[in-house]
């Protein structure tokens, strides 16, 4: 049975500092092919914590202090790639837990699906992966909307 609703509401991408562009080209294939009304690129600071609408680092002694300028980098990045691919996306900054703010983002936006990459490669990734558990695994897990994992392996330098 064919659908009469022309276009799905939303995709979501899971995006952070030096990922490769896959991730952000492959949803823009996906925007082309399915018509959202809009692509969102989500980054969610895991170090970040927000209240009342302001965010700071979670440990208040911490010596990163770059990462305003570091979300300003890769809104710009990011943004860049949807507009050569003539979508037009916002960029987004969420502080806590990846999974917990892209699902709830998700929600919020009638997402039709969500879009994350593979991780890095090496001991301190996969030791994140290990102490907090795969991105992608967690949200296909807990939600209702197809999660679409982007492969990076052959993109990251070993």
């Amino acid at each position: 049975m064919q659908s009469s609703r022309t276009h799905s509401s939303s995709i979501v991408v899971g995006i952070i500092p030096g990922q490769p562009d896959r991730v952000i080209a492959a949803s823009c294939d996906m925007a082309i092919a399915m018509k959202p009304d809009r692509l969102h690129l989500v980054y969610v600071n895991s170090t970040l914590t927000e209240e009342n609408g302001h965010m700071a680092p979670l440990d208040p002694d911490s010596m990163s202090e770059t990462w305003h300028e570091d979300s300003q980098a890769l809104s710009e990045r990011a943004l860049g790639i949807a507009r050569n691919a003539g979508i037009d996306a916002q960029y987004h900054l969420l502080a806590g837990d990846p999974v917990k703010e892209l699902s709830r983002f998700a929600k919020q936006h009638d997402a039709s699906m969500i879009v994350v990459g593979t991780r890095e490669r090496g001991a301190l990734a996969a030791l994140q992966e290990w102490t907090s558990g795969s991105v992608s695994v967690r949200l296909a897990h807990t939600q209702n909307i197809p999660i679409l994992t982007i492969p990076l392996a052959d993109e990251y330098k070993n």
